[in-house]
């Protein structure tokens, strides 16, 4: 009788299974999937060519261009300029408002950087105030795909991998937005400035414009728009954490807009353009590679740690009377 009631036992654990298996629906390779903004869908990411980024450039500068006249963008458009009148007209102010601070706080106002070693010059900043300043660099976005590059390549994470080439796209574009915004309104910056505001001198000629850069080069902010675009890519990328990146991400651009106005680089009204900017940017580099599709299996379970583990308790017939028997899947 005992022999009969464990084969039971072990018929009803199998049933289970197979119930189980079955209520789950044909398995999907969730691999290359991780959680979406949208509980209900999955992210899949495709793994990036070597140099893919460069082809994705145009049609990533091409997409904000188009999202500069979609009727449905006209208001957030009405919004960035009425925003950066606002601001033209109170920089005199604000600027010495944040040098003010700047010097109540002990924060140095002229954002000196050292180099690494004599044969690698690589800046790094030696201050509070060059640190701030630095948040914009370009190379602290460089230095966190490279580093994103290399733990993608070291653990083949299709997800690192994909989000290094949406940070390069990214980059690449925003320099060449950036640049022919900055070559296009010539406003000089507030260390160079001989009127209120700085004067503007639209498209100045190559040569003038590389013999007094600061002459010509204030709006809009390419550090702010870089920084943008790379809060941009990881908050789209890793939707799971875009409340800190958010939060960490913003934070740290206000502090670097703080000290642009008190190192005489820009002025705030600088800064609405470039927002907008890497935003669009940041948001058309990450579409990239990047498919979305609904899934039966809950989002948090897109991971390449595989699924959760499923745990199941069932009752279990004994000489005597009855226990429980546990069935895991791991």
């Amino acid at each position: 009788m005992t022999t009969l009631r464990l084969l039971a036992a072990a018929a009803l654990l199998a049933a289970a299974g197979r119930a189980a298996a079955q209520d789950d629906g044909p398995a999907r390779d969730l691999s290359a999937c991780y959680p979406a903004a949208d509980p209900s869908r999955v992210a899949c990411y495709e793994r990036p060519t070597p140099f893919g980024f460069l082809l994705g450039v145009p049609g990533t500068v091409a997409g904000l261009a188009r999202d500069a006249v979609r009727p449905e963008n006209l208001p957030w458009m009405a919004g960035i300029a009425v925003s950066t009148a606002g601001l033209l007209a109170t920089d005199e102010r604000s600027r010495a408002g944040a040098q003010r601070i700047g010097r109540w706080a002990g924060i140095s106002p002229d954002g000196k950087t050292a180099a690494l070693t004599s044969w690698f010059p690589l800046p790094y900043p030696t201050d509070v105030g060059s640190g701030l300043y630095y948040i914009g660099d370009g190379m602290v976005p460089v230095a966190l795909t490279l580093g994103m590059l290399g733990y993608g390549l070291w653990t083949s994470d299709t997800r690192v991998l994909q989000t290094t080439s949406h940070l390069a796209e990214g980059l690449v574009s925003v320099a060449i937005v950036v640049q022919t915004l900055k070559r296009t309104t010539g406003r000089q910056s507030p260390s160079r400035a001989t009127e209120d505001g700085g004067r503007w001198s639209p498209f100045p000629s190559p040569s003038e414009y590389q013999k007094n850069v600061p002459g010509f080069d204030a709006f809009p902010s390419g550090h702010m728009a870089t920084a943008m675009v790379a809060v941009t890519v990881l908050a789209e990328d890793y939707p799971e954490y875009r409340y800190w990146t958010w939060s960490v991400g913003y934070g740290l651009m206000a502090l670097l807009g703080f000290q642009m106005m008190n190192n005489d680089v820009h002025w705030a009204s600088d800064y609405p353009l470039a927002l907008a900017v890497g935003y669009g940017l940041g948001k058309h580099a990450a579409a990239r590679g990047r498919t979305e599709v609904r899934s039966a299996a809950p989002a948090e379970q897109a991971s390449r740690r595989g699924r959760s583990p499923a745990v199941q308790v069932l009752p279990l017939p004994v000489d005597g009377g009855g226990g429980l028997a546990v069935r895991g899947a791991f």
